[in-house]
């Protein structure tokens, strides 16, 4: 027997009307970036990526996953020996959506972390990114500790008409320089932290090579409107606790050396402050690599969560400016 689909008139106002904008201005893209991505043992995630194109004919994609693992440095962690990539294509259907178990998903050699670019492409053309600004996503994290922790994807849009390349300049790279994707925030925003909760900052550089040197930039207020600022160096990707991160993030620290605001989370309603709190604005300054010139106002792209071990549940995106700049590119595989 034959079935012959018959597509309503809302169904057909839907399709014809493109991708949906939702609140909160996360909309469907054609690359998503997860900011952590753990597998092996002891770590468990989830990740999640949808089409949500339903029109059954032509709102297939091919999904492209590209893991970034980190070569772990116990001398600075905050700089990784190396960044290796594993990627898988998936075919996606129309309305399609896809879960994975990043243990069984990325490079099963051991313990791996670091972040996930997942891009889409023309399905009746191998290795070919496309603009189907369709994808969303959020991973599911549980660490060795029993905490846990779900966080959107950063969706990017690409810029030409549904159904073009993306690779506008040929060099086989995603560039986030508003030709091929849109931009990506100048700033990033830690909204606010309290200081005894070990809440852990991940970033991720999007300019120059995987070993660039990169520069940023912390400006923090604490919970007096006292401004404090410092400067970091990292390499490609890490996901350390903001206390390791800078001092002006630490408890002991801001009670010290800061004036506080009595008001400022009082736990027991005495007119004392008990937990040091504040906000940062994080910037980019220069991205050093070894064979090239620095360039300044490197990419960059975060999340706060609860890390690997803390047993307190919890994670989010950082905010992020309206302002975009136009030097991110992801190299690939």
């Amino acid at each position: 027997m034959k079935f012959t689909r018959i597509l309503s008139v809302t169904t057909l106002a839907v399709l014809a009307a493109g991708p949906l904008a939702l609140a909160g201005g996360r909309n469907p893209g054609s690359t998503l970036v997860f900011p952590v991505q753990r597998s092996g043992q002891g770590w468990f995630t989830i990740v999640s990526v949808t089409n949500t194109n339903v029109n059954p004919l032509g709102g297939a994609t091919r999904v492209h996953y590209e893991y970034v693992n980190t070569i772990y440095n116990p001398a600075e962690t905050q700089q990784p020996l190396g960044c290796t990539i594993f990627d898988r294509i998936e075919y996606f259907t129309a309305a399609d959506t896809l879960s994975v178990v990043t243990s069984c998903h990325n490079a099963t050699a051991g313990q791996q972390q670091g972040y996930l670019v997942v891009s889409a492409q023309d399905p009746t053309k191998f290795g070919v990114p496309w603009s189907h600004n369709w994808l969303m996503g959020s991973e599911l994290v549980l660490n060795g500790s029993g905490g846990m922790y779900s966080i959107n994807a950063i969706p990017f849009e690409a810029i030409p008409a549904a159904g073009l390349a993306t690779d506008v300049d040929g060099d086989l790279e995603l560039d986030f320089n508003g030709v091929e994707y849109e931009g990506i925030p100048e700033t990033l925003y830690i909204d606010s932290f309290i200081a005894l909760a070990g809440s852990q900052l991940a970033l991720i550089n999007l300019t120059g090579t995987p070993d660039a040197l990169v520069t940023v930039q912390f400006d923090v207020w604490n919970d007096n409107e006292f401004p404090l600022s410092t400067t970091k160096l990292f390499k490609c990707w890490f996901d350390e606790r903001l206390v390791n991160v800078s001092p002006l993030f630490d408890q002991f620290f801001l009670f010290n050396n800061t004036p506080d605001d009595p008001e400022e989370l009082d736990l027991d309603c005495n007119n004392i402050n008990d937990a040091e709190t504040g906000w940062a604005r994080i910037n980019g300054v220069v991205a050093n690599s070894p064979f090239s010139p620095p360039i300044p106002n490197p990419a960059l792209l975060g999340s706060i969560t609860s890390g690997p071990q803390g047993p307190i549940n919890g994670g989010h995106l950082l905010w992020e400016s309206k302002a975009k700049q136009l030097n991110g590119t992801f190299l690939g595989s």
